[in-house]
């Protein structure tokens, strides 16, 4: 029988987080989720990923954006599915203002959404050039005011 020892555990606690969350996708260790509007002008909340802390929006380059076409409530405790058909959102990889790549596959999970608005989650995406996203976020929330047709 092998043995699992306490240091084992506790790498494995810090890997996941305090509260079961993933470490973040490798470079992209900041994140903030703001209201933006959906595809067809009703409420959805974007999630950007970024290597700088994230104080305005669009961050500097590279980041993701993740963005689910739902308002912040009906996050929660569901995966949301963000390329090919189905999608219920999407997402973007840019590795300058003007270099940006949808992802051909992938999706989030909110786990939580905080009385501030923080969202914790995780995330699996693949891009075709940047290849795979992967990992766990606390997105503080930036309110900003948007009008959604």
């Amino acid at each position: 029988m092998t043995r699992i020892g306490p240091w084992t555990i506790l790498a494995l606690a810090a890997a996941c987080g305090a509260e079961g969350i993933p470490a973040p996708p490798a470079g992209f260790a900041h994140a903030v989720g703001t209201r933006e509007c959906g595809p067809a002008d009703g409420p959805a909340v974007a999630i950007y990923l970024a290597g700088e802390p994230v104080t305005a929006l669009e961050p500097p380059a590279p980041y993701v954006r993740i963005f689910v076409w739902r308002p912040l409530n009906e996050l929660p405790d569901r995966e949301w599915t963000l390329a090919g058909q189905g999608a219920e959102g999407s997402a973007i990889y840019c590795r300058a203002s003007d270099d940006c790549e949808v992802a051909s596959s992938g999706s989030v999970r909110a786990t939580d959404v905080a009385p501030d608005s923080t969202i914790a989650g995780s995330t699996d995406l693949t891009f075709p050039v940047a290849g795979r996203v992967s990992g766990g976020f606390r997105a503080v929330w930036l309110s900003r005011v948007v009008f959604c047709g």
